[in-house]
């Protein structure tokens, strides 16, 4: 291998071996050899299989079907470095194309630690320029051995003859190297002339850019960039920074024969002639458009979580505000006589804005993906076909609706009243799309989400899916309205005509689902909704729909309770209900106290613990330690959002009894009595 070669591969940034088809190794770079604590020219002969911690058969396998392509191919070994440990890395092999020391089945793979970032090709650039100047000075010695004693004949012969095997290792150095850049499709490289025009073009350019040599070369670069950086001049500028600062780096928005733009890492390298002039420009360019975008997806993701914790604290806190404020309208309702019907009018609205408020916070709980679900196996058609009535009424009469459900839907795992929900949210938002009339259409399909889908499209697992799309034919979306969609409180209505809660509440419920959803839509040609549901495998139970029951009077008893809450106010609240209602009443602020009280006092029956509590124990440890010494003690929690502690990917943990803040006198006692009179 000659030496032009071998320094020409030290000067890439990642670790590169040239084989033969069976496996032995005819060069390698710096880097590669000082992996295993070798030199190159020690590796040289040993077979790559020695080097591996993967299965062998299954770099062979690989070797072979690099052999037989120019084309890379991707793949994945083991490496095992001098010390002992693993490298794992990303590889990409090809055949080399036939000529001089290289077979017409030798093979480059290239290959870069996983998660490495990628280095950029400016070194290449720069050897070449090397490579260039070396040619220069054996030019300059042919020249020097040609007026060396022309008389004695002998060694002008001797000479002539040292002189022609320089062109011809020259001549094969070069060879080799444009057939290596031949071989590379990773990166586009390629020379520019003085102005700008195409003059070289490679496999990898042909690959990301779209055209082949014959159409590309004589054509200004300028063609890959878009129309408004044409416009504005930026090839023009580019150039005239290379040649003031001799390179230059730089991301963008570029554009392929197909016309479809993608995002490229570029860098242009200035090169010289013999007299030090500008001779051209050598250019590299990556296609990074899928990290772009994955980039994008995580950042949206991270973004999104950040809200949503900031929102599910907010509900916490404002749970246990509403449940005091509304729990003393309610007491204050309850005691105060009617002869004044205008106070008992105003306590009616102060009722009905905490109605309000409690409405907003569970909303804020669902995007947060903080809500207790409560799941079970739903046919999407026959929900759909239940909730007409209600959509007709909801949307108006100006509005047609139109179905197209699919037959054989896979039945999906959901909570239902949170699907309903998540429908007449969508419709909702669509009938105000639509003020002058239009379509509203619900469709269903069974769908695969592919690996390809879920790379970029964060929090997505492959797999099958119900899908329902809610589409209308109103005014539209402009991207920037869509990537917001999502986010709680952004509205494009006016003030007082929307909270900017109803599609961050969908987003939520679907994701705290397992769930993805997506928006398409377009100003003036109406927006479609897309839920999707992951397919429920199991065979789920037969459920006996209940028949709806008239809740009667609240009940008491003669039960003793201990009440565990930190939020004095709360406590107080809770306790007056309960004494209200007959029982006898023990109060805990945490959790040793209410664990000596569960010891020392035998009457306690029920323990009602809200779950996130301050000090060593939750309201979950609580309960678990309690029933350590009473297994039959009952226990009801509370809480203002969903713990990690009772809740588990967003299902309510199996045999636990909770009631979500703000709970109402109602509701309170229906709860507990009927846990006492279940049968044990």
């Amino acid at each position: 291998m000659l030496p032009e070669v071998v320094a020409t591969l030290d000067a890439l940034p990642e670790l590169f071996v040239i084989l033969e088809s069976g496996g032995s190794i005819i060069a390698a770079n710096h880097r590669f050899a000082r992996t295993f604590g070798e030199s190159p020219e020690g590796l040289i002969g040993r077979s790559l299989f020695d080097l591996l911690e993967t299965n062998p058969e299954h770099a062979r396998e690989y070797l072979r079907r690099c052999a037989g392509t120019m084309q890379p191919m991707p793949g994945a070994l083991v490496f095992r470095r001098s010390n002992g440990a693993p490298l794992e890395c990303q590889c990409s092999g090809a055949a080399l194309r036939p000529g001089g020391e290289f077979g017409p089945r030798t093979i480059l793979l290239r290959s870069r630690p996983k998660n490495e970032a990628i280095v950029s090709f400016a070194a290449l650039n720069q050897k070449i320029a090397e490579l260039s100047r070396e040619i220069r000075g054996r030019r300059t010695a042919e020249a020097g051995l040609r007026e060396l004693n022309d008389t004695l004949e002998q060694q002008i012969e001797v000479r002539t003859q040292e002189i022609r095997d320089v062109f011809s290792r020259l001549y094969e150095s070069e060879r080799q190297f444009r057939n290596l850049i031949e071989s590379v499709t990773d990166y586009a490289i390629f020379m520019l002339d003085q102005n700008g025009l195409v003059a070289t073009w490679n496999a990898g350019a042909e690959r990301i850019k779209g055209y082949t040599s014959d159409e590309i070369i004589g054509q200004h670069f300028s063609i890959f960039y878009t129309e408004d950086d044409r416009r504005n001049g930026v090839p023009e500028q580019v150039l005239a920074t290379v040649r003031r600062t001799g390179r230059i780096a730089m991301d963008g928005w570029r554009v392929r024969k197909s016309g479809d733009l993608f995002w490229a890492s570029v860098i242009i390298n200035e090169v010289h002639d013999e007299e030090g002039r500008t001779a051209g420009f050598a250019k590299v360019t990556r296609d990074l458009t899928e990290r772009r975008t994955m980039e994008e997806q995580l950042r949206q993701v991270q973004k999104m979580e950040a809200i949503g914790q900031l929102t599910g604290g907010i509900a916490h806190d404002f749970n246990n505000l509403l449940t005091v404020i509304s729990g003393n309208i309610e007491t204050v309702q309850r005691r105060m006589s009617r002869t004044d019907p205008g106070l008992y009018r105003y306590l009616d609205a102060a009722a009905r804005a905490v109605e309000r408020a409690s409405t907003l916070t569970h909303r804020l709980l669902a995007y947060s993906r903080r809500q207790p679900l409560e799941p079970r196996s739903v046919e999407l058609n026959r929900l759909i076909m239940g909730m007409s009535d209600l959509l007709g009424r909801t949307i108006g009469a100006h509005i047609t609706i139109e179905t197209v459900l699919a037959g054989g839907l896979w039945q999906v795992s959901a909570d239902p009243n949170q699907v309903e929900n998540a429908i007449l949210n969508l419709a909702v938002n669509a009938r105000d799309a639509m003020p002058d009339g239009g379509k509203l259409t619900l469709e269903t399909a069974n769908t695969y989400l592919d690996e390809a889908y879920a790379r970029i499209n964060a929090e997505v697992a492959p797999g099958q899916y119900a899908m329902l799309a809610v589409s209308d034919t109103g005014i539209g979306m402009t991207p920037d309205v869509v990537e917001k969609a999502f986010e709680p409180f952004f509205t494009t209505k006016g003030l007082g005509e929307g909270t900017g809660l109803g599609l961050s509440q969908v987003y939520g419920f679907i994701k705290q689902s397992g769930g993805h959803i997506k928006i398409y839509s377009e100003l003036g040609q109406g927006t479609t909704v897309r839920l999707y549901l992951p397919r429920l495998r199991e065979r789920p139970p037969v459920v006996q729909e209940d028949a709806p029951v008239v809740q009667p009077p609240p009940l008491g008893g003669q039960e003793t309770i201990l009440v565990v809450e930190d939020n004095d106010e709360v406590r107080a609240y809770t306790t007056d209900i309960l004494r209200e209602l007959g029982y006898e009443v023990f109060e805990a602020t945490e959790g040793d106290t209410a664990l000596s009280l569960i010891a020392s006092e035998p009457r306690i029956k029920l323990l009602f613990t809200d779950v996130g509590l301050p000090g060593p124990f939750n309201g979950r440890q609580i309960a678990d330690e309690a029933r350590k010494l009473r297994s039959d003690l009952k226990v009801l929690f509370t809480t203002g959002y969903a713990q990690n502690a009772i809740i588990h990917q967003g299902r309510l943990d199996p045999g636990v009894q909770l009631i979500v803040k703000p709970f109402n006198f109602a509701g309170l006692a229906a709860k507990i009595r009927q846990m006492f009179d279940e049968a044990e």
